[in-house]
């Protein structure tokens, strides 16, 4: 079955197949022969059905949901012929990169209103087609209606875009924060836990030096 289809991405959980005939992607995830198999399966069930949950919950904003397998660890999921955000973003102009930024804020307020944290929010894991963003990757989200969540979730996507663009990061990163203050009304709560999480990694670095 998967030789006929283009090996697109492989990670340590999963390998993702573009089937290019019917226009979607197949996620599956490889079974870890240094696990006992009866755990592995288990395992690659358990998290199979989550991520499956968790793009039913997000429909509209991240890739079409079409079908689960999850005995054989499959998911078959639309496929968004579009560019990561993180080779664009370059691209654009001053103006555009703050609209940008804006909607990505907008679309991850959203998410944290259906209870979702993402857990590996970075401009990879977004794909950028026909001017709107689409949040993709989930295969380390969670379902969870905890701010603590939600403020780790934007603060580790502020390292990423410290880390990946770093040249106009506080801008990006200002007009990501206005987006997710009209994407989610419970904003402020948000912010401020996100105070207290940027506190403990700062004291967390000076404990290193």
């Amino acid at each position: 079955m998967y030789q006929s289809m283009k090996l697109i991405g492989n990670g340590a959980e999963a390998n993702i197949y573009l089937d290019g005939k019917n226009n979607r992607v197949i996620k599956r995830r490889v079974q870890k022969t240094y696990r006992i198999s009866e755990i592995d399966a288990k395992m690659r069930v358990h998290r199979t059905r989550r991520e499956a949950k968790i793009l039913k919950k997000l429909e509209g904003i991240c890739p079409l949901l079409i079908d689960v397998d999850e005995k054989n660890g499959e998911i078959i999921m639309e496929y968004l012929e579009g560019s990561m955000v993180k080779d664009v973003v370059d691209d654009f102009s001053k103006d555009k990169r703050a609209e940008l930024m804006n909607s990505i804020g907008s679309i991850v307020g959203k998410m944290h209103t259906r209870d979702v944290a993402h857990a590996d929010l970075t401009t990879s894991n977004m794909i950028f087609l026909n001017g709107k963003v689409k949040l993709i990757d989930f295969g380390l989200s969670f379902v969870t209606d905890k701010v603590e969540h939600m403020a780790v979730d934007i603060h580790l996507f502020r390292q990423a875009l410290e880390s990946k663009h770093h040249l106009y990061f506080e801008m990006l990163y200002d007009n990501f924060l206005k987006g997710y203050s009209s994407g989610n009304s419970n904003a402020s709560e948000v912010f401020e836990r996100l105070k207290k999480v940027e506190r403990r990694g700062r004291y967390k670095r000076k404990g290193e030096i």
